[in-house]
């Protein structure tokens, strides 16, 4: 079966019927933006198993828009694969949260409809929403030029005298990170709470229930080596958790593909501010609430950023009946999904993997 879909709408209804299918309790929130063709856009949730029982696994997608039709995947095919063969256990729920940026997915954006990077938007209560790395504002004429993609533009020589100029480890630490004071340009953080923060904090306490443990994974695509993914959690490695956590996905017990992964923020290839995990974990400091982002790798950094890049040029300075509008869209959709059948088998039973491994992680959790 392909559980692949070509948009959101595809997606959004085939998770709602296999929900549905699966006797799950959904809910749905219309998020205010505009629609590619006028239909309502929701983050929906579905959460199969007791409410009163103690333990969940949250599955959420598409934070970063377009890379949701990769998670609504993995999540179509974790509820068809599981609740089709077994039932869950009686003291265990799990929380499918589709599709946390709808307009980003819809539009075949990273950026929500505010042109807000959603994993740069959850500042914590006493961090103030402006600010921006060093060398971002001598590297925005590069980052975010006011003109359409063109494909006579030198990108590859300007990203090199960059890197020469600069280093790559000091681009790393710049591009990518979040800033609060372009609000047309890459990795803008916002100006206030985005909508989806709001639904978040609203009702993420009640759709976990009774729940006193969580693991929460959060799936992403585009960043790593073609096919392979990595984890990362919002805590050390002198956490008490870690080394259950590292046993759990990475050791012995654990499914091959979980093997031989990072779960230490330390070893990111770049430190975000804003970001969903680290929101996660201070708002449920009353609960063992376990946050790991999944990231599944595609292309290699540079053709990433070059498409984030003419995306974000042809949104805002592009005209949608233009070749380059299509294009850019196109190249974004294949660095964060790409078309490879084999990309698309290793990751899909990889990402069943990882959220049976959080299945099997909250049943023999001690805490």
């Amino acid at each position: 079966m392909n559980y692949f879909s070509p948009d959101y709408f595809t997606a959004r209804s085939r998770w709602q019927t296999a929900a549905s299918l699966h006797n799950a309790r959904i809910q749905s929130y219309e998020i205010d933006a505009p629609s590619p063709n006028d239909k309502p856009l929701s983050i929906d949730v579905a959460i199969f198993g007791n409410p009163s029982a103690s333990k969940a696994l949250v599955i959420s997608s598409g934070l970063h828009g377009v890379e949701g039709l990769f998670g609504s995947a993995v999540q179509l095919a974790t509820i068809d694969r599981y609740f089709t063969t077994q039932q869950l256990p009686a003291d265990l729920q799990i929380v499918t949260i589709h599709i946390l940026n709808p307009f980003g997915c819809a539009w075949y954006r990273r950026w929500n409809e505010e042109n807000i990077d959603l994993n740069r938007n959850f500042l914590l209560a006493d961090e103030a929403y402006k600010g921006c790395p060093p060398a971002y504002p001598s590297l925005d004429s590069f980052l975010n030029p006011r003109t359409p993609p063109s494909r006579l533009e030198p990108f590859l020589l300007k990203s090199l005298g960059l890197i020469a100029r600069y280093g790559m480890s000091a681009l790393k630490n710049t591009l990518p990170v979040g800033q609060y004071d372009y609000p047309k340009g890459l990795f803008f953080g916002g100006n206030a709470p985005a909508r989806t923060q709001e639904i978040l904090a609203t009702h993420l306490r009640s759709w976990l229930g009774a729940s006193q443990q969580v693991i929460h994974l959060d799936l992403h695509s585009g960043l790593g080596k073609w096919g392979t993914y990595q984890l990362f959690a919002e805590i050390t490695r002198d956490s008490p958790r870690y080394r259950w956590l590292s046993e759990q996905f990475m050791g012995r017990a654990a499914p091959v593909a979980n093997r031989l992964l990072t779960i230490d923020p330390d070893d990111l290839v770049y430190q975000s501010r804003g970001t969903f995990g680290r929101w996660c974990q201070n708002e449920f400091t009353d609960l063992t609430y376990d946050f790991i982002l999944a990231e599944f790798g595609t292309y290699p950094m540079l053709r990433v950023l070059k498409a984030l890049r003419n995306e974000n040029c042809a949104h805002w300075w592009g005209q949608p009946k233009d070749l380059s509008f299509d294009r850019a869209k196109q190249e974004l959709i294949e660095v964060f999904v790409p078309k490879s059948d084999r990309w698309r088998k290793i990751v899909l039973d990889r990402g069943v993997d990882l959220c049976y491994a959080g299945i099997n992680a909250l049943q023999s959790d001690p805490a």
